[in-house]
């Protein structure tokens, strides 16, 4: 019965270290090539990567079984800082209390790892310096996060496609609450990588950026893939 936990646990550790690393090596190819990287549903991959992250604990807790091979105890050394470098992008991307909670959770999940679980204890030390060093930043960079980090909404109020599908234009109300806001107008090609769990595209191009409330009364069209027109005025992309 235990080895097959043990198995179960073993695999489970290979899921979340590959979901772990999903947004930080995506982001930074894409940021190497001068692509965004996006998750389709933020919400629900920092859900699923919490579940398996306190279902592991919770396995090993509960039937008292500890994978022990050489390559499960490299993997439980890099989650735990792996899992404060997430936490930091998907509290940074959508800082929402149970977001926060989810990912802070999933922190706190693999520093037990590796506390209860890594040898040999040179290993142990290392993972638990790095984790010292890395604790307060999180934090604080959650808390004020929390604190601040819905001042700045951003809502797409309309997007309008150019007339061969090569563009689109989203007009953006970013609202800052008393601090007031801003309207923005970028445009985006239609290129890249959308998969179910995420999509990868070229970085949008900003052509306007005005006052906030602009967006009420703005009137934004194509006039040709090349050309966008925003109250009148034209914006050429090239």
């Amino acid at each position: 019965m235990n080895y097959r936990i043990e198995k179960i646990i073993r695999l489970l550790l290979w899921v979340l270290s590959a979901l772990m690393l999903v947004y930080p090596a995506g982001a930074m190819i894409c940021a190497i090539i001068g692509y965004s990287f996006e998750f389709t549903s933020l919400p629900v991959f920092a859900a699923v990567i919490g579940l398996i992250a306190n279902g592991i604990v919770v396995l090993g807790i509960v039937f008292k079984s500890t994978p022990r091979n050489t390559a499960t105890q490299i993997i439980l050394a890099v989650l735990a800082p792996l899992s404060f470098i997430d936490a930091v992008l998907y509290i940074f991307n959508s800082p929402r209390l149970w977001i926060i909670v989810s990912m802070l959770t999933t922190a706190a999940c693999c520093c037990y790892l590796v506390i209860r679980h890594v040898w040999p204890k040179r290993l142990r030390i290392s993972a638990l310096i790095l984790l010292g060093i890395l604790t307060l930043p999180l934090l604080f960079f959650s808390f004020l996060a929390f604190v601040f980090g819905n001042i700045g909404e951003n809502t797409v109020v309309q997007t309008v496609t150019s007339p061969s599908g090569k563009y689109y234009a989203q007009l953006t109300d970013n609202d800052q609450g008393a601090l007031g806001g801003a309207t923005i107008v970028k445009v985006h090609e239609v290129s890249g990588i959308d998969t179910f769990l995420f999509k990868a595209e070229k970085k949008p191009r900003e052509v306007y950026y005005g006052h906030w409330g602009e967006f009420m009364d703005m009137q934004i069209y194509w006039k040709d893939d090349e050309c966008l027109v925003i109250n009148s005025v034209e914006y050429t992309l090239n």
